[in-house]
């Protein structure tokens, strides 16, 4: 079970990724995109327990990065966004 939540969770990071590209020609889709990549950055933190060789390692941590990073990108931009409406 924690196996497969690895590999949706880095499925879903990579999902996160496009949608946070799409959503340059539509902003709208930014606030979905942060709390998906909350919620994949939460489950991917499960997906560390299903560690059992190196591809999943690097899976798990590829998930958490990629999750952060755009947490991180997308509530500056939310945040300075909301500071100039």
């Amino acid at each position: 079970m924690v196996r497969s939540i690895n590999l949706w969770s880095f499925i879903f990071s990579v999902l996160c990724v496009f949608l946070f590209f799409l959503s340059f020609s539509h902003p709208s889709l930014l606030n979905l995109n942060f709390y998906m990549a909350v919620v994949v950055f939460l489950i991917g933190m499960i997906g560390f327990f299903g560690i059992h060789n190196w591809k999943s390692a690097v899976r798990s941590i590829l998930t958490v990065v990629l999750s952060i990073t755009l947490i991180i990108i997308i509530g500056l931009i939310l945040f300075v966004g909301h500071l100039f409406s």
